[in-house]
């Protein structure tokens, strides 16, 4: 029986990943732009006369007979590097809620589990690089040297295999040398182990980018990228890089491989942000299945809502980093926001203007601040009082409303006594029409003056959208 593994915090382990992923998002927009370092180097015919520690572009053919030596392949010829994968056929323990899952796969290294207890993985991978390069005269370090290029698959039929190679006894199948350790070749036995190559042609012409050390070209550390985020998405901080074709050629490579990495980490970052908010929120609201009728449909959609959160995090996080490694999509931001706030106020102050000439048409003179909230709190009594009575909660509007002018009690008792022995004009809906332009003689509705006035609509049996509809055409007219 599988002995199963201790389990971790779901809530904290949810948290984890949306952090993770929050993180990757914001760093892989304020990652090492290599092909802006890369367009502002000097471009250079000859290296003679370089000084050091200067940053220089050199064109120039390659040696097409470019040969490296392997450990099972005797050699690869004409690659700049070559990538050896060794995968190992063994079992893949799974652990969830539901318990654990065992799956046969083939993997780059041995999970260490007790079904793989009596499976050995002799077959290493590696990477394989020349000592250094040659692009014409000049010698490029190898040490953080940086590919924009793709790898292809290297045929194995096309290699050669040196001693070590032949006595592991590789059989060819597809693109693999494959050791079998007594299954069939059709079918993939446990412990099975197979071979792949990937290599990155020599180009017959290339272009260096990078810095000149005094005798070789070497790294240049643009920018100090450390930590884990850095790590995981390839920020590295570096202008070293080979590119095949002339400088423009290579430009534009460079251009696309940033492009496309940036991209390729956008999208699983937004993924990871969305997975990390479904766990978390899915495994936070589990001990709402306990509240009556709506605990289990609740329960039932957190996850899928914990991932639609998760994601906008990360989509938010996405633009705010995008704006803030971007000046100038940063200052057309900033322009936009300014220019709809200015538009706003002006048409606010355009509105005020046509409802304070609306007033002082219908009044035959201008009113002040305190006539119109004299006048404010008289259409509001007439209206709360229409049916004879006012309530508890219409004299706490009313209270609120001489609370804000500092009315003392004298004076909210003679306006009170005003209120009383008027004459409304007209209908209901048209008093409450008159309290809407008084209200907004300022410019604007508060929340408290919002409530107000539904409160009086609500007392006259008007409806909350035919309020705003009365509010739009008071601020048009």
């Amino acid at each position: 029986m599988a002995k199963r593994k201790k389990k971790g915090n779901p809530i904290i382990f949810g948290l984890i990943i949306l952090g993770a992923a929050i993180g990757v998002l914001w760093q892989n927009e304020h990652r090492f732009n290599y092909y802006k370092a890369a367009e502002k180097t000097v471009p250079v015919e000859e290296i003679g006369g370089l000084a050091p520690d200067t940053l220089f572009s050199h064109t120039e053919a390659m040696d097409q007979s470019l040969t490296l030596k392997g450990y099972y392949v005797d050699a690869f010829e004409g690659y700049l590097e070559v990538h050896r994968r060794a995968e190992i056929y063994a079992w893949d323990r799974d652990e969830d809620d539901d318990g654990v899952t065992w799956t046969k796969k083939w993997m780059s290294s041995l999970e260490q589990n007790n079904r793989n207890k009596d499976l050995r993985k002799d077959l290493r991978s590696d990477h394989i690089r020349p000592d250094a390069y040659e692009v014409g005269e000049l010698k490029v370090h190898v040490k953080k040297l940086q590919f924009v290029d793709s790898n292809t698959p290297i045929a194995p039929s096309t290699l050669q295999l040196t001693e070590q190679g032949a006595k592991k006894e590789f059989e060819l199948v597809d693109e693999y040398f494959y050791l079998s350790k007594g299954g069939q070749l059709k079918d993939a036995a446990l412990g099975d182990e197979r071979l792949s190559y990937r290599g990155l042609p020599v180009p017959e012409t290339a272009t260096y980018f990078g810095k000149w050390g005094g005798k070789s070209a070497i790294a240049y550390q643009a920018e100090v990228k450390e930590g884990f985020i850095a790590a995981i998405i390839g920020d590295k901080g570096i202008l070293h890089h080979l590119v095949a074709g002339s400088r423009d050629t290579a430009l534009l490579s460079i251009k696309a491989h940033l492009k496309r990495l940036k991209m390729i980490v956008r999208a699983i970052g937004l993924a990871f942000a969305a997975i990390g908010g479904g766990v978390f929120f899915s495994s936070l609201t589990r001990f709402l299945i306990f509240i009556p009728v709506v605990g289990v449909f609740i329960n039932r959609i957190s996850g899928w809502l914990g991932m639609l959160i998760g994601f906008l995090l990360g989509l938010i996080t996405l633009v705010l980093a995008f704006l803030t490694s971007q000046p100038l999509a940063l200052g057309l931001f900033f322009i936009v926001l300014a220019s709809a706030f200015f538009f706003l106020w002006k048409n606010a102050r355009q509105k005020r203007s046509r409802i304070q000439r609306h007033l002082s048409k219908s009044l035959g003179h201008s009113p002040s601040q305190h006539e119109l909230g004299e006048l404010e709190y008289v259409k509001l009594y007439q209206l709360l009082s229409s049916d004879g009575e006012i309530t508890a909660l219409e004299q706490k509007q009313l209270d609120q409303c001489t609370k804000k002018h500092s009315w003392s009690a004298e004076h909210v008792a003679s306006l009170t006594q005003r209120a009383k022995e008027a004459h409304p004009d007209g209908n209901p809906q048209q008093n409450l029409e008159s309290l809407i332009h008084f209200t907004l003689a300022d410019g604007e509705i508060s929340r408290t003056e919002m409530k107000t006035l539904e409160q009086a609509a609500t007392k006259i049996g008007v409806s909350r959208l035919d309020l705003s509809s009365l509010i739009m055409r008071a601020q048009s007219a």
